[in-house]
């Protein structure tokens, strides 16, 4: 059994999982808000990325206003706002609505369900509503730092 809501997912081990979709699109803005301009094929290739997924998840950042394009030879994305000003929960919300605009795993028919559900979103949101794009990408850098500190 998982849950899934909101870009994440807990099976019954506990362990919270991103969606692909969530990690894909989090990777690719942390690349774009370190590199401050970057083309969907360099952005696939350095995040080993599939291509057309890839531009799927753009165009869903790209709508929820967290990316801004250039097309042409030298086009490429760069963040819409700074860093600092994006929320991780805010990404995750958007990466998590369907297309169609539907429910991404249908609504609740019963009133235990709905409980759980808003129980996990409400502690979803204590432990990340707050984080943003710019903490995630300091945190990531200080991980890079402390590993590469270690090799001799």
């Amino acid at each position: 059994m998982a849950i899934c809501r909101r870009g994440y997912s807990s099976r019954l081990t506990g362990k919270m999982q991103l969606t692909t979709k969530a990690r894909y699109g989090l990777r690719a803005l942390c690349h774009v808000a370190h590199r401050g301009y970057a083309s969907a094929h360099v952005i696939a290739e350095q995040q080993a990325i599939p291509s057309r997924y890839l531009e799927e998840i753009i165009g869903e950042l790209r709508k929820a206003g967290f990316v801004v394009g250039k097309r042409g030879p030298r086009g490429g994305y760069k963040l819409a706002r700074p860093a600092a000003d994006i929320a991780v929960a805010e990404v995750l919300q958007a990466l998590s609505t369907p297309a169609n605009g539907g429910p991404s795993t249908g609504d609740p028919q019963d009133e235990i369900t709905r409980m759980v559900e808003r129980s996990v979103d409400a502690r979803f949101e204590a432990a990340v509503g707050q984080l943003s794009l710019e903490q995630l990408l300091g945190e990531a850098r200080e991980t890079h730092r402390r590993s590469t500190d270690l090799v001799v």
